[in-house]
């Protein structure tokens, strides 16, 4: 019952966000009561801050086998990103572009100023995480030659994390994940022209 009361409170929160979530909510579509709820959780926060934590552990979890995994170029890792957002974002846009949320850690920094210390410790501490582990693999990418030495490995850095910071942002506000996907292009195609190891031709 606890692992199904913080999935549909999950669910709840990215098409909602934190003030749009109600224990009611919540009883009625598990067609249970809201002391059964306050029995495992406690209270609102308490389960919003459970669920957050499930749901930030999982991410970074993935995030950091993909940014320290050195067997794989900078595209690579880019690539899968994009993959595993378009698969969130059409969990949550299932009839196409609709611009929904899907992220649960970007829905709850729009409601920022209502969350509790401990919920606002979690969302820090995980973007954090997120510029360290880009930096792993930016730095891997540096070391491999796949990025020349001298490569600014902060301003790189910067652009990438930016861009998983704001994702759901991107998709709300164009509509279309096609514009996340773009922008993620654009990036990297800049970050190859200026710092990406110049193939030498062959000699005739």
């Amino acid at each position: 019952m606890r692992n199904r009361i913080k999935q549909v409170a999950e669910e709840l929160l990215i098409k909602h966000g934190y003030r749009g979530l109600s224990f009611r909510q919540v009883s009625d579509l598990l067609n249970t009561t809201r002391a059964n709820l306050h029995y495992h959780f406690g209270s609102k926060d308490g389960l919003v801050e459970e669920v957050l934590e499930d749901y930030a552990n999982g991410t970074l979890d993935r995030y950091r086998d993909i940014w320290t995994d050195s067997r794989t170029s900078l595209r690579d890792k880019v690539e899968t990103i994009v993959r595993m957002s378009r698969s969130r974002y059409e969990t949550y846009n299932p009839n196409g572009d609709k611009g929904e949320p899907w992220s649960l850690m970007i829905r709850l920094r729009s409601d920022s100023d209502a969350l509790t210390p401990k919920m606002r410790s979690k969302l820090l501490e995980v973007s954090r995480e997120f510029e360290t582990l880009v930096r792993v693999g930016v730095r891997s990418s540096i070391n491999s030659g796949e990025l020349r030495p001298g490569t600014p490995e902060d301003q790189v850095v910067i652009m990438l994390v930016n861009i998983i910071h704001y994702a759901g942002s991107v998709t709300r506000d164009h509509g279309t994940f096609k514009r996340l996907a773009e922008l993620w292009e654009a990036t990297l195609a800049t970050i190859e022209n200026a710092y990406g190891q110049k193939k030498q031709s062959k000699s005739t």
